[in-house]
């Protein structure tokens, strides 16, 4: 029979070691989080059930959503990078009708005169309808800015859809803050 030292300097080995095995393993619920828009309400009526899950359907529904939220992200990336030219027209061609409004959600972003450098951090978008893929999406962005004064930081989202004739995405509406550090 082992003596009781080694049985000592066994035993916590032996308590870790299930601990080590569950923290090192894949968590899929916790890599990709649920995504829901903040003004829709829950509906149980044409649930996906898990059979319907795999169908092929719904593998080409997921896929035109993705491809619709990268358009939509990519559009708004357009935009930001035509911001800062001297000629506003080419970025105010990016909001619906051509004109951001009055103010425009993004004020503070357009109102900076020597802004040299600009991050564009933006979170996945959310969906603001039903549809399959989705015709409107809500981004919320991080912005890191570099102007001669020094870093500006600011945070919001904006807001996309399809156009009217199908083609592309424009803006419908924008909110940024200042952030904090």
């Amino acid at each position: 029979m082992p003596n009781r030292s080694s049985l000592r300097l066994l035993l916590p080995a032996l308590l870790v070691l299930p601990l080590a095995y569950w923290s090192c393993q894949r968590h899929p619920a916790a890599e990709t989080p649920a995504v829901i828009a903040p003004d829709a309400a829950p509906s149980y009526a044409g649930a996906a059930t898990p059979a319907d899950a795999g169908a092929p359907g719904a593998a080409a529904a997921d896929r035109a959503t993705a491809t619709a939220a990268e358009q939509a992200a990519s559009a708004l990336h357009a935009y930001l990078g035509a911001l800062p030219g001297a000629d506003r027209s080419r970025a105010d061609a990016y909001w619906t009708g051509g004109n951001p409004g009055t103010p425009a959600g993004d004020a503070l972003l357009r109102g900076i005169p020597d802004l040299r450098s600009m991050r564009i951090l933006n979170d996945a978008p959310v969906a603001l309808d039903r549809q399959s893929p989705p015709r409107a999406f809500e981004i919320p962005v991080r912005l890191r800015l570099e102007t001669g004064t020094g870093q500006a930081r600011l945070q919001g989202w904006y807001r996309l859809r399809t156009r009217i004739e199908g083609q592309g995405w424009e803006i419908t509406s924008a909110s940024l803050q200042p952030a904090l550090d």
